[in-house]
């Protein structure tokens, strides 16, 4: 395996404004942006466009007197979505992007704890934030509607309005000046373990994202990217937006997870970036169709047929394979996987069928990137190398507290150090403090290792780890690889339960895939599911064997990014 170097393609932007500039400048009246209306109708929206509705909502946001201040961001995917964002921090203020699966409760919470003068929401919102109780707030700006449908609320503008002008020049706008080292975006991460900290990034810190992913991630100018994720996410705002915009792809905005599958049909997109719940739901809805069609012979034939093909340079993946390919619109290529850790088999599985599936790793304090994976073969079971001009190390504590490195191939914490690193944690030097080594650099809180090549490999997350009565330490994420091939289960978390006597007993929480069990009883999916972890459990070391299983009659609660919500497992 030859270590991979990464070449300096594209400089780095010195703003987030010239992102957008250069890419209407290069791009014009190429389709920036397809996406649906109320009434499912397919819109589409140019790189010149984006500019121009950029640069006049920039100019209206310090109309309204909004500078120097805090302004939160509350609606569901759409063009409107990034290029808010985008003027936000250009004009100098801070964005507040908020999670619309919030319950209004928490929106209002986190609205008055930062201090934001102004919410940009869409219609499905605007009801529920004008009913809040925000007595700092100045402005609701709606992305829907216009002035002439009247409303009793003074604080309502619209963003038809502010933008009317889009074909106008800026002035103020053009010429503000701030330092993007200063807090630029306040992102409350989703809480999986039951908290919620308000990350302060600068603008150089996601700076530092698009230069890297735009680097590591060579996507070529016809490429057509599905975005899923929801906006909010760093992950999707780094890396399936801005870092899109900055390479000029054409992007594809699905409406709803429930039409994903039939959205990637319809849009047929090339690449796609995703979490590793999508990637597995697509690969088993293939195999039950290769299984429904009995074509698991062929395919395997096929699979063998074109690894030996493969080896005198010649690719026949996309002839071979292009009715199973068919369902994804018949033109995707690349799949960024990010999140969490996937397992190599899966990503192994797709490169038979001539889908490149590269993994990264991040995490919002980082904006996200840590590391990536660049479309090309390193290590299926990596989730990349780190960005260039960032430093990884893995640390340990001994038993007196004390910080030391860890060798290649030794487990401990990932931390790191970079542009890329947040500020600090919002309101709270302590969790700051806490947060960083003695050196500097960030501690993530997730446990993995680094190869002799500079590989990072992920083994779980801290906070994750179920330790047992002999002190072996297990993770339950790497049990739960295994566990989710089996085709029975379609959920599943593994976790410590403790019997009388202290004794820990690794328990697998499962909600199995039902319609597999029409007119069957608990106890024999039970007794089904029960034999299916048994055969897995043979492949396992004792202390790591799941010993007891707990069926689940719905579905685990989740984040808006798809991760089960584990501090509320009982």
């Amino acid at each position: 395996m030859k270590n991979v170097v990464i070449e300096e393609k594209l400089e780095r932007p010195e703003s987030i404004r010239a992102v957008l500039r250069d890419a209407s400048i290069n791009n014009g009246d190429k389709i920036a942006y397809k996406y649906f209306d109320k009434n499912n109708n397919i819109l589409e929206m140019s790189y010149k466009r984006v500019y121009a509705l950029f640069k006049a909502f920039g100019e209206s946001i310090l109309n309204l007197g909004l500078s120097k201040t805090k302004i939160a961001l509350l609606a569901e995917n759409r063009p409107e979505w990034i290029i808010a964002y985008c003027s936000c921090i250009s004009s100098g203020n801070v964005i507040v992007p908020l999670d619309k699966e919030l319950m209004p409760a928490q929106v209002e919470n986190f609205i008055n704890y930062s201090g934001a003068e102004a919410v940009i929401c869409s219609d499905k919102y605007i009801s529920a934030v004008m009913s809040m109780d925000l007595p700092g707030l100045k402005y609701i700006i709606s992305f829907d509607g216009s002035p002439e449908e009247g409303g009793s609320d003074k604080r309502i503008r619209y963003f038809s309005e502010l933008t009317a002008r889009a074909d106008t020049d800026d002035n103020h706008f053009r010429t503000i000046r701030f330092d993007k080292n200063k807090m630029s975006a306040l992102i409350f991460t989703s809480g999986t373990t039951g908290t919620s900290k308000g990350v302060m990034l600068s603008e150089d810190n996601l700076l530092e994202n698009i230069y890297a992913a735009s680097n590591m991630i060579c996507f070529s100018p016809d490429t057509v990217l599905l975005s899923v994720l929801p906006m909010h996410h760093t992950y999707e705002t780094s890396c399936g937006q801005l870092t899109a915009l900055r390479l000029g792809l054409t992007i594809c905005i699905n409406n709803s997870l429930k039409y994903f599958m039939k959205n990637v049909a319809l849009f047929q997109p090339t690449a796609m970036v995703l979490v590793p719940l999508f990637v597995v739901t697509i690969r088993k809805k293939i195999q039950e169709e290769i299984k429904k069609r009995k074509l698991e012979k062929l395919v395997n034939a096929g699979v063998k047929t074109s690894r030996l093909i493969g080896k005198i340079g010649l690719d026949t993946r996309k002839l071979l394979f292009s009715k199973i390919r068919a369902p994804l619109g018949g033109r995707l290529k690349d799949i960024i996987v990010g999140g969490a850790a996937i397992d190599a088999d899966t990503i192994n599985w797709f490169a038979d069928i001539g889908i490149q599936v590269s993994q990264g790793y991040g995490i919002t304090e980082c904006a996200p990137l840590v590391a990536v994976n660049p479309l090309v073969t390193l290590d299926p079971a990596c989730v990349g190398m780190p960005i260039p001009g960032s430093k990884v190390k893995i640390i340990d504590t001994d038993e007196s507290g004390n910080e030391y490195e860890l060798s290649c191939g030794e487990i401990g914490e990932i931390c790191v150090k970079g542009r890329n690193v947040m500020i600090g944690y919002y309101n709270s030097e302590e969790a700051t403090v806490a947060s960083f080594t003695e050196e500097g650099y960030f501690k993530t809180g997730d446990f993995g290792y680094v190869n002799e090549k500079g590989y990072i490999f992920i083994t779980g997350r801290k906070k994750n780890i179920i330790v047992l009565q002999n002190g072996k330490n297990v993770y339950p994420e790497e049990i739960e690889e295994y566990l989710e091939k089996i085709e029975e289960i379609k959920e599943c978390v593994v976790v410590g339960r403790t019997k009388e006597g202290g004794e820990v007993v690794l328990t697998a929480l499962i909600y199995p895939d039902f319609d597999k069990f029409k007119g069957k009883s608990e106890d024999e999916i039970v007794d089904c599911i029960r034999a299916r972890v048994a055969g897995i459990n043979k492949k396992l070391p004792i202390f790591k064997q799941v010993r007891n299983i707990e069926l689940k009659k719905s579905e685990f609660e989740k984040t808006t990014t798809q991760k089960i919500i584990r501090y509320k497992l009982s």
